[in-house]
């Protein structure tokens, strides 16, 4: 999995992009290690979650966190680091130096469990080593050979009065964006033809727990040969190490932080990355915890130093960048409504009010529903979701159009878990995708749980219906069938499945009378 030689790691890269074989890919900043897994979705040892694809999700049920407790490095010990790096801006070795920090952090919480209670668009976790929640993209190709990067340079407080205004005003931030922007051109250049920056100094918004950013960022887009599979790897030796991570020029200034940062950063400010087959997608291995072998927790921010840096505002933003982007988690509820009519809304309700008890200890109040119902959904089926955390934040009404399974698989997973209906459904979607078919019956500890988006009741041939006892998520239409007597739980393991002769698939829209049944024998389990 680990390589001290990067180019059999690019070697590796180009010989499965070119059969289109999926892997997942790390380099560290050194270019002394990297990483390599073949197939990655297929093992669970390395957590990893991309734009395209992973095989680790943000958890429905994430554990309460508190605020990290760290003690950073002094701001003498800081100035002189500061100090080596403004010497070698105004000797002219370099115009852009990124320095960085490793802060010792204090959290509750293990490496795996800050993966999944972290958003962001790049998250990587190698147990016993590092976790990564990145929200800067180091490069993308897509299948025409398009390759595109976005760096990232300036970041403000997003509370501060007026701070839109006043990161994209500021003249050194300006100038040390300018200088990256420039640099990653002609890095893209290197390989591909047609670069451009085809956005410049766009704003996002990054919300943590504790507090909110905005980072500054830019888009930059070239056009690779056809054969860009076949030499992928060595695109990306050419480009590291990166430089919105490093500085300009890359030589020179790796050699200032070397003197600066005396140790190796190792895997921080590297890159990691997934190509799914068709396309590849990879972040900056920044927004790091890492952990040594005696298991304390060290966290590594940085910012970029130019020569109109002020060393007390970087000290600072050092500081500023030590969080954990924990977002609240949201839920939905899906209500069915027939000819104007909300359909058993008291067990909508009571499951809302057992998600935000147990999740924000709160209680929360439905709005009138009725007086909400449009003129267009008195006739026929619609459907009406509720999106909520600790409030309500949005009811939609929309139209109901049921969904044909044409093919149905059983699907393994033993972590899998949805026991609030999460607005966060990426890891049901993923068994989905990896089925190739349009739904699966998941498999979990070697019981039989739910459907991607349905419960299950399974009849037998005497007409008796059961539904699983170990459901993922306890539906309000199984619930009342159970109620009611006409459903009965039960363990179901995955050899009991062809016992029975049918299996539907019930939900709030579609009762058991207008559900899709199947006999169980169409069901493919050669997956």
């Amino acid at each position: 999995m680990f390589y001290q030689d990067v180019h059999i790691v690019a070697d590796k890269m180009n010989r499965c992009a070119s059969k289109r074989i999926p892997f997942l890919f790390a380099f560290n900043f050194e270019l002394s290690e990297a990483l390599f897994i073949e197939r990655p979705q297929e093992q669970t040892e390395v957590l990893f979650s991309t734009t395209l694809g992973g095989n680790g999700y943000e958890n429905a049920n994430p554990k309460s966190v508190d605020d990290i407790h760290f003690e950073c490095e002094t701001f003498e010990s800081y100035e002189r680091r500061f100090n080596i790096v403004k010497a070698a801006l105004h000797r002219g070795d370099s115009f852009l130096v990124n320095l960085t920090s490793r802060t010792p952090v204090t959290l509750d919480l293990s490496l795996k469990e800050i993966f999944e209670c972290t958003s962001a668009l790049y998250k990587l976790y190698v147990p016993g080593r590092l976790v990564c929640f990145s929200p800067e993209r180091f490069i993308k190709i897509q299948e025409d050979g398009t390759i595109s990067t976005d760096p990232m340079k300036g970041t403000i407080d997003a509370s501060l009065p007026n701070a839109e205004k006043t990161i994209l005003n500021d003249r050194k931030e300006s100038a040390e964006h300018a200088t990256v922007v420039d640099l990653l051109r002609n890095d893209i250049s290197m390989n591909a033809t047609n670069v451009h920056v085809s956005r410049y100094r766009y704003l996002t918004l990054i919300k943590g727990q504790k507090k909110s950013i905005l980072q500054v960022s830019s888009e930059i887009k070239g056009q690779l040969s056809k054969d860009w599979r076949s030499k992928v790897g060595n695109i990306f030796l050419d480009m590291l190490p990166a430089g919105s991570v490093s500085g300009a020029p890359k030589n020179s200034t790796v050699a200032t932080i070397r003197k600066a940062e005396v140790k190796e950063r190792g895997f921080y400010t590297g890159v990691f990355g997934y190509f799914d087959g068709r396309e590849l997608d990879s972040g900056v291995l920044i927004r790091y915890i890492e952990q040594w072998s005696d298991g304390r927790f060290f966290f590594r921010s940085g910012g970029g130093i130019t020569a109109m840096s002020d060393v007390r505002s970087e000290y600072e933003e050092v500081k500023q960048k030590i969080y954990l982007p924990i977002v609240e988690p949201k839920f939905s509820e899906v209500i069915c409504v027939r000819d104007g009519v909300l359909q058993h809304v008291s067990y909508h309700e009571q499951r809302m009010k057992r998600t935000t008890q147990h999740i924000f200890a709160s209680d929360i109040v439905l709005p009138d529903l009725a007086k909400m119902i449009p003129k267009d959904a008195e006739k026929g089926k619609y459907k009406c979701r509720i999106v909520y955390g600790k409030d309500i934040e949005s009811v939609e009404f929309s139209p109901y159009e049921a969904k044909i399974r044409q093919s149905v698989a059983i699907a393994t997973d033993d972590n899998i878990d949805y026991t609030y209906k999460s607005t966060n459904r990426d890891a049901l979607r993923n068994l989905v995708a990896k089925s190739g078919a349009d739904d699966v019956i998941i498999i979990r500890n070697g019981k039989v749980t739910d459907a991607s988006y349905c419960n299950l009741v399974f009849e037998n041939d005497k007409g008796e219906l059961f539904t699983p006892k170990d459901a993922l998520l306890k539906g309000t239409c199984r619930q009342r069938l159970i109620d009611k007597g006409i459903v009965k739980e039960c363990e179901i393991r995955r050899e009991d499945i062809f016992s029975y002769r049918f299996v539907y698939f019930i939900n709030a829209m579609m009762d058991l009378d207008e559900c899709q049944k199947i006999e169980v024998k169409q069901i493919i389990v050669n997956v």
